[in-house]
């Protein structure tokens, strides 16, 4: 089984506040730790569920360089494709 994951951080448990979504702002980095844990948590659900290849994909749109680069790599699982800092749009023709 193939899963898609297109992510976003806005609806995120624990995001609040719009400086967890913006970069560049003083929460920033603690709303990126949070969209990258629940984004491995639905990893973990796949490859419980059975899943065979995962990808997901950031679509937040932070602004500026952080634009579709939101999660942080060293937290990342190493079990799925992790697409960041690149145009989604090739994504949703899957």
């Amino acid at each position: 089984m193939r899963v898609l994951i297109m992510s976003d951080m806005e609806g995120v448990s624990g995001i609040v506040t719009w400086d967890q979504v913006t970069g560049g702002k003083s929460l920033y980095e603690e709303g990126r730790r949070l969209y990258t844990e629940e984004i491995n948590a639905a990893v973990r659900g796949a490859k419980a569920a059975g899943a065979t290849e995962i990808v997901a994909v950031d679509c937040h749109g932070a602004g500026g360089d952080w634009t579709f680069n939101s999660f942080v790599p060293e937290l990342l699982d190493p079990d799925c494709e992790w697409v960041a800092h690149h145009p989604w749009s090739r994504y949703t023709e899957l």
